[in-house]
């Protein structure tokens, strides 16, 4: 899951990336710019719009296709009794 480090004093923000990548930045951004100085309004933030588990894409999908093949099935159990 990519998290982002902004610093809303210099309003700069690290690339997406882990969370251990993310205070890493944020470290190096500390001693650099603020001399080892925690800044106001410093934050770690999960990316918007990405899963906190990735592979609950692939559960969502599944279920999807789970259920056109019901939709599928119903439909031709519908045509056979039909007819």
């Amino acid at each position: 899951m990519p998290h982002v480090y902004r610093c809303r004093q210099c309003r700069a923000a690290s690339p997406p990336a882990t969370r251990r990548a993310a205070e890493a930045y944020r470290q190096e951004h500390r001693d650099i710019e603020h001399g080892g100085l925690i800044p106001a309004g410093e934050d770690i933030v999960r990316v918007p719009g990405s899963t906190p588990d990735p592979d609950s894409r692939h559960v969502s999908t599944s279920a999807v296709l789970g259920g056109l093949a019901l939709l599928a099935l119903a439909s031709a159990i519908a045509r056979a009794l039909g007819r």
